[in-house]
């Protein structure tokens, strides 16, 4: 027999709001190829049920990106009608070998890389496999991508090869969510200075904005969009919100009041006594922290929204996170143990932007979905 018990914390996830985002995606960039980018089980979203939404609405030549081996294997049980692009790419001689078998696409970055299809195909003679492989140049990330002179050589080797599969021109921003960052247009013309000298290269489809370039640098758009955060809601502008992009909260992260005490003033809520009541006062108790991904590190004031007597109202943080509860302020607040609390996302017509807390916490987004728990249960409305 299994018994149903109530969780004290959840995420809902908003399919609806992911397909909106996918057709602001399209907005943004109309007539490009759309590589959605789901790694990180989604950004902490669900990877399978997020595929499952996004499949029906992808173009017949886009695709979907993941991080890993492992987690491009994963995803094909779920994502079955489009190629899945591997964005380390292969890691060893069996990485290569598993990729190369399973038809994925990936991510050329290193010579080390070009190395390793060369022994694979040393030692697997005959008719060559489909080589699905997007060739990253080092525009000025300096982290993961060839340099010229090496782009050149593996390059000139691949076309030899007469291979059949698909070929990508790709690199990736490191300054687009800064407007008119310096930088960002350096590695547009980089780009298009290393990719000008590749024989035949102007024919062969290119990607280079993720999704602060969708949004800022529409002349980087090129043929292949790889929109990540902005799929979840999420503005990768700085200073922005998804609602200024026109997005929509995906994950709406929840609790619910466990208790309400009465504290007299001057006496002190949670650890390091950090906050101190300035007067009697009730301090509520919601069944969430640390260990559900909630950070920690958030301050006392920064907002919750409670769901209390029919309204919502906007309720600060007094005190400390701890791993499983956090203590809220509920003066003027008619609240009761049981009313929900939303912590980020959109619920009962209003919002709290999950960037407003990651400002709070000194992050970003991004770190709040990814480090959310496998406490925390996720319902797909």
């Amino acid at each position: 027999m299994t018994t149903m018990v109530k969780p004290h914390s959840w995420a809902d996830i908003d399919r609806q709001a992911l397909l909106h985002n996918l057709a602001r995606v399209r907005e943004l960039a109309p007539g490009k190829r759309v590589c959605t980018v789901i790694k990180a089980n989604a950004y902490g979203h669900g990877v399978h049920a997020l595929a499952e939404t996004l499949m029906p609405r992808l173009g017949d030549k886009d695709l979907a990106a993941v991080a890993t081996l492992s987690e491009a294997l994963a995803l094909s049980e779920t994502l079955t009608t489009h190629p899945i692009l591997i964005l380390r790419g292969p890691l060893d001689a069996e990485e290569m070998d598993l990729i190369l078998h399973k038809g994925f696409h990936w991510t050329l970055h290193s010579v080390r890389q070009a190395d390793l299809l060369k022994h694979w195909l040393s030692q697997n003679s005959g008719k060559l496999p489909a080589l699905n492989i997007w060739l990253k140049l080092n525009t000025g990330m300096n982290r993961l991508g060839l340099y010229t002179s090496d782009l050149q050589q593996i390059w000139h080797w691949l076309q030899s090869l007469y291979a059949p599969g698909a070929r990508v021109l790709m690199s990736h921003f490191a300054t687009a969510d800064e407007t008119g960052h310096a930088l960002a247009q350096t590695q547009q013309l980089n780009f298009n200075q290393m990719t000008a000298s590749l024989p035949g290269a102007q024919n062969t489809a290119r990607s280079l904005s993720a999704s602060a370039g969708i949004i800022a640098l529409p002349r980087a758009h090129h043929d292949i969009v790889r929109p990540g955060i902005m799929l979840y809601g999420v503005s990768p502008m700085e200073g922005h919100n998804g609602a200024d992009e026109g997005l929509l909260p995906v994950m709406s992260l929840k609790s619910r009041l466990l208790t309400i005490n009465q504290i007299k003033a001057g006496e002190t809520v949670g650890y390091g006594a950090s906050y101190q009541c300035p007067e009697d006062m009730p301090i509520g108790v919601v069944g969430i922290g640390y260990g559900d991904g909630y950070p920690r590190h958030v301050p006392s004031g920064t907002p919750v929204l409670i769901h209390a007597a029919g309204k919502v109202w906007q309720a600060p943080l007094a005190g400390r996170v701890s791993m499983d509860v956090l203590t809220v302020d509920l003066r003027g607040i008619p609240a009761q143990p049981g009313d929900e609390v939303l912590l980020w996302g959109q619920a009962w017509g209003n919002t709290l932007p999950a960037e407003t807390i990651a400002l709070q916490a000194g992050t970003i987004a991004y770190e709040l979905f990814c480090q959310i728990t496998s406490r925390v249960k996720l319902f797909y409305r």
